[in-house]
C-alpha cells in the first residue's frame, strides 16, 4: 500500500484523512493546530512536527486547506512538503483554490519532480466522513490513473477533468451554483415568512418540489431546525466567490447575477455569520426584513 501523507485536518481533512486509517493504509498527518491530530492518532495514524517530515514518510501527500496562502506555506515555506520531498513523491491538492493558484503551484514542483493533481471535492462533511465524496481532478493523466487506489478512499465518483487547474476550474463552478441556489433560497423563505406563510410549510413545500436539490433540502431542514452548524462555513463560500469573480474576469465569461450575490455574502460575512453554515445566509437577510426569531 501507498504511505499516505495528510495535511489541514479541518471539518473536510479530518473525515477524509481518517478514512485512510480505517483502509489500513500506513497515514503520516500534520495539522497547525495539533490538537486536531489526535483523533488520527487515535486511529493509528503517525503525528507529525511538520509537513516536510510528513513528506519524508509518504508516497502521496494529500492537502486540504483554507486558501492558496495557506497550501504554498505548507508546500514552500520553512520545513514545508518541499524540504522533505523526493522526486517522484505525488503531491494532490484538494483545497478549494484558483485554477491559476493551482497551475502556479505545479509548475513549481515538477522542477522538482513531483506530480499534482488538483483534486477538489463534492459534497460537505457528511459524505467526507462516509468517504463518498465526488472529487473532480485536474493534471496529468497518467498520474491520475495510477492514483485512482488513494482517491477511492475517499470518493466514490472520481471525475478526470483535463490539464492542471482542471479541477480547481469545475469546483468554482459548482460552488458559483451553490451560491446562487443557497441565496434564492433564503430570500425565498423570508418573502414567504414576512408575507405571513409558515415558514416550515414553505420549506416543506420547496423540498418536496421539481426545483429542489439535495443541497436545497439539507439547507432547508437546517433553516427549520435553526440548526448552523457548520457543514460549509458561510465564511468558505463567501472566499470562493472572490475567486469565482476574479477568475470569471479571467477567462472572459460575464457574471452579472454572481457579482450581485457576493455583496450578500460579504456583507453577512462582516455582520459576524462566518464562522456559521452557509445556511445563515437565511438570518442575515430575515433580520434585514425584520423578522422575529
Amino acid at each position: 500500500m501507498k504511505r499516505i501523507g495528510f495535511i489541514g485536518l479541518g471539518l473536510m481533512g479530518g473525515p477524509m484523512a481518517a478514512n485512510f486509517a480505517r483502509a489500513g493504509y500506513p497515514l503520516t498527518v500534520y495539522n497547525r493546530s495539533p490538537e486536531k491530530c489526535e483523533p488520527l492518532k487515535a486511529l493509528g495514524a503517525k503525528v507529525a512536527a511538520s509537513p516536510a517530515e510528513v513528506a519524508q514518510a509518504s508516497d502521496v501527500v494529500i492537502t486540504m486547506l483554507s486558501d492558496a496562502q495557506a497550501v504554498e506555506g505548507v508546500i514552500f515555506g520553512a520545513d514545508g512538503v518541499l524540504a522533505g520531498a523526493r522526486p517522484g513523491m505525488v503531491l494532490i491538492d484538494m483545497s478549494t483554490i484558483a485554477p491559476e493558484q493551482s497551475r502556479s503551484i505545479a509548475a513549481r514542483l515538477l522542477e522538482h519532480g513531483i506530480a499534482m493533481l488538483d483534486a477538489p471535492v463534492i459534497g460537505s462533511t457528511g459524505p467526507a466522513a462516509a468517504g463518498t465524496l465526488g472529487i473532480m481532478v485536474g493534471g496529468d493523466e497518467q498520474v491520475f490513473q495510477a492514483n485512482r487506489d488513494v482517491l477511492s478512499v475517499m470518493g466514490k465518483d472520481l471525475y478526470y477533468m483535463g490539464p492542471q487547474g482542471s479541477g480547481a476550474q469545475m469546483k468554482l463552478s459548482m460552488n458559483l451554483m451553490v451560491a446562487a441556489q443557497l441565496a434564492s433560497l433564503c430570500e425565498a423563505l423570508v418573502m414567504a415568512a414576512k408575507a405571513g406563510l409558515d415558514l416550515q410549510l414553505a420549506g416543506k413545500i420547496i423540498s418536496d418540489s421539481g426545483i429542489a436539490s439535495n443541497l436545497i433540502i439539507r439547507k432547508v431542514a437546517a433553516i427549520n431546525n435553526m440548526d448552523y452548524t457548520p457543514a460549509f462555513p458561510l465564511k468558505h463560500l463567501h472566499k470562493d466567490l472572490g475567486l469565482i469573480i476574479r477568475t470569471g474576469d479571467a477567462v472572459g465569461a460575464p457574471l452579472p447575477v454572481t457579482s450581485v450575490i457576493h455583496q450578500l455574502y460579504i456583507a453577512a460575512k462582516e455582520q459576524g455569520h462566518g464562522e456559521e453554515d452557509s445556511a445563515s445566509l437565511f438570518i442575515f437577510l430575515a433580520d434585514i426584513a425584520g423578522l422575529k426569531r
